[in-house]
């Protein structure tokens, strides 16, 4: 466990925010803004940062005010309740897409002319700041200034013209929102403010009511906040006015010394055998051993069901790397909840010793299955191939990319049952935007499995999944590699020249022209001419595509197969040769 200096350090280094607004009803008869904020905890603060959001609602709708109070306070809610993986825009974009169009859905009413009446239609300008990094989404005339030292400056970029909005919540039922990224530095102070305040403010004369207000006692943001929309309603404004403060007290920053403390307290259990307890687990069978891994078969008591432990090799009992990988696939596996995704059902953070316990799963890895099964039927691929779709359909709706299909990390039961075992290296989309995850330093996967895109430039999303599921079923059909293995100790490759598609039909003549071509498009080394979803690959596998035949068929021999042709014009130079040789003699 952490000492209590240790985490007194480690809390310096978190990120550290603090909020104070106000708002007024000034000249109007209601006051139809609305500013919330929260300052989340713990594992919320790490995964969906902190939140700061302000709503006007448009004078001009019935239920202005209403739809201000519950844009900002759904939005809150909704978005916290997005998956933990979730990265923030994919969250955001969901959440407004739906408080939109609920906004838009509420207004049945039309004017005389036959035109649309908006009643529920809102402004809406909101923050998140998470670990080293500010996400902004902005709609309407809102808007946040930043106060950086002595200089201030507008981030967000009015709609309006002639003074008529162009967007707000509500006003449409597919909307544009404007976002932003911005990095966070200590000392940074946010400021929200709606109309009533920045049109008749200068920025200058906002920035001087901060420096005046606030000094190290933070709790004078909501001073500066009243004393700014209080100037505002002096200098003439006739409308609303608020104003929200958030200032970035600490950002969170990466501790090489604390993350191998965090990521190495506990320790790796050496080899186990047969008998062997660890906790209250006993081991009744090996699994697998390898330089990597150890998978043991274990059980708590005769009348428990036995269950997989699964420990870290002691190989890497300081490579920080893989084992914040491995903690990871933990964290993964308890939040999958998926058929054909094995089930992480503890990762014994308790323990003294790193592992996880897993259900067991009676079958063999696809590599052994392979070699049982050397000549497939295409049906058999096609039953294992489906799915590993839809456990990587599982993955796609958390926002994470699994990074390392092949044979070897996918089981199958005498049933024919697919289940993915391993996910060390499964990419979280929140958990890439903190700045405490180590980055990749080099490729992740197995290289003849691997996309190319990962290999040349680190990228992967599904479609290097899907190419490396390609890879699975060309390689389950034939027990070949659709294309030249890269040389060990390879170089990272710079372009996509080293990938040329070899023909299944030249291993397997009994397979369909058409399912080669869908295997081809599976396989296409650039991303942008492979499927744009596993639903089109699953068709193309299971009848003939007559777009992608013809397209086949269209496409010249150079494209198809550009090793035949230079072979060929080798060979008719080389014939040339000879008769000009002959012809001389």
């Amino acid at each position: 466990m952490f000492d209590e200096t240790h985490h007194a350090k480690a809390l310096e280094n978190e990120l550290n925010v603090s909020f104070g607004g106000h708002s007024a009803k000034g000249l109007k008869a209601e006051n139809q803004d609305a500013f919330a904020a929260l300052n989340t905890k713990a594992q919320e603060k790490e995964s969906k940062g902190v939140i700061a959001c302000l709503a006007d609602g448009c004078s001009s709708a019935k239920n202005a005010k209403q739809a201000s109070q519950l844009s900002v306070t759904h939005f809150i809610n909704e978005y916290l309740n997005t998956p933990e993986s979730w990265a923030v825009k994919k969250s955001v974009s969901k959440v407004l897409a739906s408080l939109n169009q609920w906004l838009y859905s509420q207004s049945v009413n039309y004017n005389h002319l036959g035109q649309r009446q908006a009643d529920w239609m809102t402004t809406f300008t909101a923050l998140i700041l998470k670990s080293a990094t500010g996400y902004i989404f902005h709609l309407g005339d809102t808007r946040i200034t930043r106060l950086r030292g002595n200089k201030i400056e507008a981030i967000t970029r009015d709609h309006k013209v002639n003074d008529t909005l162009t967007r707000a919540l509500g006003a449409q039922l597919h909307q544009e929102i404007d976002v932003y990224e911005v990095d966070l530095k200590a000392d940074d102070i946010y400021i929200l403010t709606c109309d009533g305040v920045h049109d008749v403010l200068p920025s200058s004369d906002i920035a001087k009511l901060i420096n005046e207000h606030v000094n190290l006692d933070h709790t004078n943001l909501e001073n500066a906040a009243k004393a700014i929309t209080e100037l505002a309603l002096a200098r003439g404004s006739d409308d609303n006015v608020s104003c929200l403060l958030v200032k970035v007290e600490n950002i969170a920053e990466q501790k090489l010394d604390e993350l191998y403390h965090s990521l190495t307290r506990r320790k790796i259990p050496p080899a186990l055998n047969v008998g062997q307890k660890i906790d209250d687990y006993t081991v009744i069978r090996k699994l697998h051993a390898s330089s990597r891994s150890h998978i043991y078969l274990v059980q708590q008591a005769p009348d428990i069901p036995p269950v997989v432990l699964k420990a870290p090799s002691v190989n890497f009992e300081d490579d920080v790397h893989y084992l914040q990988g491995f903690i990871r696939e933990g964290w993964v596996g308890q939040r999958i909840n998926h058929l054909n995704v094995m089930k992480v059902l503890s990762t014994q953070s308790q323990s003294r010793f790193l592992y996880h316990i897993c259900e067991y799963m009676d079958g063999q890895t696809l590599s052994d299955w392979k070699h049982d099964v050397p000549h497939p039927e295409i049906t058999q691929v096609r039953s294992i191939v489906e799915q590993i779709v839809h456990a990587l359909r599982a993955f796609q709706r958390l926002d994470m990319v699994h990074r390392d299909l092949k044979l070897d990390n996918v089981m199958i039961d005498a049933h024919g049952k697919v289940t993915l075992i391993d996910y060390g290296t499964v990419s979280v989309a929140a958990m890439d935007e903190s700045v405490k995850q180590i980055a990749d330093d080099c490729p992740q996967g197995t290289a003849d499995y691997t996309a190319p895109e990962t290999l040349i430039t680190m990228h992967a999303d599904f479609k290097s999944d899907l190419f490396s599921l390609g890879v699975i079923a060309y390689e389950l059909l034939c027990s070949k590699l659709p294309y030249k293995p890269l040389p060990l100790n390879h170089v990272a490759p710079k372009d996509y020249s080293h990938w040329h598609y070899t023909s299944i039909r030249k291993y397997r003549a009994d397979i369909p022209f058409w399912l080669d071509q869908a295997l081809m498009k599976a396989l296409a080394p650039k991303p942008e001419l492979r499927y744009q979803a596993f639903s089109e690959f699953i068709n193309d596998i299971n009848k003939p595509n007559p777009y992608l035949e013809s397209t086949a068929n269209k496409s010249s021999i150079m494209k198809r197969d550009p090793v035949m042709v230079w072979k060929c014009i080798s060979l008719c130079l080389f014939i040339a040769l000879v008769c000009v040789l002959i012809i001389k003699t």
